[in-house]
């Protein structure tokens, strides 16, 4: 998340209707209920990843560390973006800007030097928890049967809490990128506006620090990661599918020794199925940011004024595409529980075994309560019996 650079640009009143207009009704509207689905989405399978039937698993423990990398995130994106612009972009529509300069729109600005940081601390934390789950994952099922000694739960912990410590380190810098300062308006008004700090200007730092760390650490790495392994993976699991087959053709008996260990197997076939799907919407979901940050460091770097020719461009579809980018990342984010719930069988059975014994407490209860009800009717008539 980082601010629409739209430097040297003019842009008609056509085209600002059309983009505030855009961004009312998908970084507003449509994010905050994305938002509010995904926090009760990634909620709900926290719940579910920590029952003690799923988190014996150490690819369930990445998954917990990521719903709630997720929520927090989602926690931040609804505060600061999706609530704040379905407050102050109908001011712009209606070039009624009397009560723009809100409490709310000024706390974010005060704070947004430190939101941002935050924001990209948790985002880099969803991507390289989504890689270690990956090849967590990519170990179980090619090493056979029993899961090589790195894939425990302990393990796990360990290498969240490294990636937890990496994110943090790697993105101290961008807290100092951006500052808060003071204006007056011709109202006598006072705001707060964000401006780069001398650091943020520099060449060095958009050179250096966004084109030749930021973009390879944050969004190639990663991305070319996931699709090596995606690929491996999947490869060992048409493997598994011919062995499954040849498996089907063998005599009774041989089959009764291998049942077990192919139920085992079966158990990890659908995780695995599972994580392919969870990695491919990542990488769909996120891929549009990429470009958007490739566009936005190159332009930040160049510094050159708009031509006419692309001032279509710059007006309408790039910043167009910066909200379609930013409104990915909240399906990325609440997403996963969908694809749980329709790849990985342990997971749904963990829910249907979890509402039953919800069901069947809320019918206990109930009926205690009539009993009661029952109890007290009961004395109640016998005392005025006696009267």
């Amino acid at each position: 998340m980082t601010p629409n650079n739209t430097t040297n640009v003019s842009c008609s009143d056509e085209d600002e209707n059309f983009v505030l207009i855009t961004l009312l009704i998908v970084g507003g509207w449509s994010s905050i209920i994305t938002c509010i689905l995904g926090l009760l989405a990634n909620t709900f399978s926290i719940i579910i990843l920590a029952h003690k039937r799923m988190r014996t698993l150490s690819t369930n423990i990445y998954l917990i560390a990521l719903a709630v990398v997720n929520l927090l995130w989602l926690i931040l994106f609804f505060l600061c973006y999706a609530l704040r612009l379905t407050i102050i972009v109908p001011y712009f529509i209606s070039e009624n800007q009397e009560n723009l300069h809100s409490i709310y729109n000024q706390i974010f600005h005060r704070l947004s030097p430190y939101i941002i940081p935050l924001m990209n601390t948790l985002q880099l934390c969803i991507i390289y928890y989504t890689v270690a789950v990956s090849v967590d994952r990519y170990l179980y099922i090619s090493t056979g049967i029993n899961p090589s000694q790195y894939c425990t739960v302990r393990n796990a912990l360990r290498i969240i809490l490294f990636l937890t410590i990496f994110s943090i380190i790697f993105v101290i810098l961008y807290w100092f990128k951006f500052r808060i300062t003071t204006q007056t308006n011709t109202e006598n008004q006072t705001y707060y506006k964000m401006f780069y700090t001398d650091i943020g200007q520099q060449k060095m730092f958009q050179e250096i620090i966004n084109l030749s760390i930021y973009i390879p650490i944050v969004h190639v790495i990663p991305l070319v990661t996931l699709i090596l392994i995606n690929i491996l993976t999947v490869r060992r699991l048409i493997k598994y599918h011919d062995e499954h087959r040849r498996l089907i053709s063998t005599s009774v008996r041989q089959m009764a020794m291998i049942r077990t260990n192919f139920f085992y197997s079966r158990r990890h076939y659908h995780v695995s199925i599972m994580l392919i799907a969870v990695v491919l919407l990542f990488i769909l979901c996120r891929f549009p940011m990429l470009i958007n940050h490739l566009y936005e460091v190159q332009h930040s770097i160049t510094d050159d004024n708009i031509s006419n020719e692309n001032l279509y461009f710059q007006c309408r579809i790039q910043r167009l595409f910066n909200i379609f980018a930013n409104f990915m990342q909240t399906i990325n984010s609440n997403g996963n529980l969908i694809l749980y719930l329709l790849c990985c069988q342990n997971f749904r059975e963990t829910t249907t075994e979890l509402f039953e014994k919800i069901s069947n407490s809320l019918r206990i209860q109930s009926n205690d309560n009539i009993v009661s009800k029952i109890h007290m009717r009961s004395r109640t008539n016998t005392h005025l019996t006696d009267m």
